[in-house]
């Protein structure tokens, strides 16, 4: 479980440092110019972003189960969406 509350954060954490002019603002400049379906996964959504990580790590690191394969992505979806609530609810200036 700790697995999936660090993917998430991670993975958010890289997606919200590419807004408002941070260090990864290239790379969604970069994504940006492609096409939608394509660039969610790859960083422009913050919930499909950390879905994909937590697919390929789990594809890549963990013995196949699909159950366990589901609720890993759901776990890192919906942490990422905490993470997401976090963020905002701690931003001072919004």
């Amino acid at each position: 479980m700790i697995e999936i509350l660090k993917i998430s954060l991670i993975s958010y954490m890289f997606v919200a440092m590419g807004h408002n002019g941070l260090i990864f603002t290239p790379y969604q400049k970069l994504i940006d110019k492609l096409p939608e379906w394509l660039s969610w996964p790859l960083g422009k959504c913050f919930k499909c972003f950390s879905g994909q990580v937590c697919l390929w790590y789990f594809i890549i690191i963990k013995p196949f189960n699909i159950v366990d394969l589901l609720f890993f992505i759901s776990a890192g979806i919906f942490s990422a969406t905490a993470w997401h609530k976090l963020y905002y609810w701690l931003d001072e200036d919004r």
